[in-house]
């Protein structure tokens, strides 16, 4: 009897697990001019156990060839870390596969959750950004995939898929955001000394308020400042030497992407 009601208990969870989905959108915030990839669970679970996972995102071949620059929000801490540059599969797009090792994570059924973010080069909208469809874009074994795995995954924890599918994954059109303000103006900051030693100094910082946010070159964020003062330093001997971009937003919603190199004491 002891076996049968374990084996009925054991049935019963993986078929709750079955039973739990998670479908990914990707928006262009016109606010703070990122890309916001959202997850919505078709379940209510606090502290649900979100596994290690991926979400790969398409985006135009014309993007630099550098890794984007990424804020997390939920289920751990994101990643640019695998991309492939307009592979002869499909030369129109790179795509970046974002990967956690995941979190527990507070899920409210049919509630958007803001996963992870990032910024194009420009700093500005730019048409054609979507979500990789899982057993329709290009896979490991086609050309110029180079054997990596694009697809889009999330366990629970458990060893069981809960990633479902894309919605409203046409491909984010700029222009049906015509209501909004998404024209970003870059604007004149200088970084001196580049490359840096001890303290980046900032200046042209010319509005009541700036964000300066400091990236590795793999695109995880590393550190945000806030400051209404026009010129400010940063504290780089704290960072490991290597390729950094500094991002500057102020209160009009201007920018300044600045590629910044940290050079060892001598």
């Amino acid at each position: 009897m002891k076996k049968i009601l374990l084996f009925s208990a054991f049935f019963c969870v993986q078929f709750i697990f079955a039973q739990q989905q998670l479908d990914f959108t990707i928006r262009f915030n016109t606010s703070n001019l990122k890309y916001e990839v959202f997850a919505k669970p078709n379940f209510t679970q606090n502290n649900f156990t979100w596994g290690p996972s991926q979400i790969t995102v398409l985006v135009p071949a014309s993007f630099p060839n550098q890794p984007l620059l990424t804020t997390s929000h939920a289920a751990g801490s994101w990643g640019d870390n695998s991309i492939i540059y307009a592979p002869a599969a499909n030369s129109s797009f790179d795509f970046h596969a974002f990967d956690s090792s995941g979190a527990l994570t507070n899920l409210v059924a049919n509630q958007e959750k803001l996963i992870f973010s990032f910024v194009s080069p420009s700093g500005a909208c730019v048409s054609g950004v979507r979500l990789y469809i899982n057993n329709s874009d290009p896979n490991s074994s086609q050309p110029g995939m180079g054997g990596g795995d694009f697809g889009n995954s999330v366990d629970n924890g458990a060893f069981t898929e809960v990633y479902n599918a894309n919605y409203n994954n046409s491909g984010i059109d700029c222009a049906t955001l015509a209501n909004e303000e998404i024209i970003a103006t870059e604007i004149n900051v200088v970084a001196y000394p580049n490359p840096v030693v001890d303290f980046l100094t900032l200046s042209g910082l010319v509005t009541e308020k700036n964000s300066i946010e400091i990236y590795a070159y793999n695109g995880k964020l590393l550190k945000t400042i806030e400051t209404s003062d026009v010129e400010t330093n940063i504290d780089f001997s704290i960072y490991a030497d290597g390729i950094y971009f500094v991002r500057v937003t102020n209160s009009e919603n201007n920018f300044s992407i600045e590629k910044i190199v940290k050079h060892p004491r001598d």
